[in-house]
């Protein structure tokens, strides 16, 4: 996202990366059924890639600078408070039901309409596609979701 801003001279709009940089979080026996059931947090040591990491791979592309903010932590402790008033984008790679839920009920009010919603697992972790079909029903959200590859989708908010 920061590289499209920049190639169409973009300055008046900032690149937010919310992430725990610790990899999938423990839901623990309270979790959601399916989260358990992936225990995606055993494979932290190839899912976690550090802040340390994220940022050096912005600045090797000379792309760190003041439009790119960073949110690190889990999502249900930072979300909630995020410094974030608008969105023209809200792309999500949180893969678990939780993770997800949090996601959207933070940040998608946030969302303009005419804006996007991207969810990089809705079709690979069910937990996340469970957490989408469920807060798109609960807020009658009924924006065409359009599939991109074999895991992502993405809808564009009408209102």
């Amino acid at each position: 996202m920061r590289g499209i801003l920049r190639a169409h001279d973009v300055r008046d709009r900032t690149v937010w990366v919310a992430d725990s940089f610790q990899g999938i979080p423990d839901v623990g026996a309270d979790g959601y059924p399916g989260d358990r059931r992936m225990a995606l947090h055993r494979h932290n040591a190839v899912l976690a890639v550090s802040e340390d990491e994220v940022r050096r791979n912005f600045r090797n592309y000379d792309l760190l600078d003041e439009q790119v903010r960073f949110l690190p932590g889990w999502f249900k402790d930072t979300l909630p408070t995020a410094p974030i008033d608008a969105l023209a984008v809200l792309r999500m790679d949180g893969d678990l039901y939780e993770s997800t839920w949090d996601t959207l009920t933070n940040l998608y009010p946030k969302v303009s309409v005419g804006g996007y919603v991207i969810v990089d697992d809705y079709l690979m972790c069910p937990p996340c596609k469970d957490a989408v079909d469920e807060y798109r029903a609960r807020f009658d959200i009924a924006d065409e979701l359009i599939r991109i590859d074999r895991d992502g989708v993405y809808w564009q908010r009408t209102r």
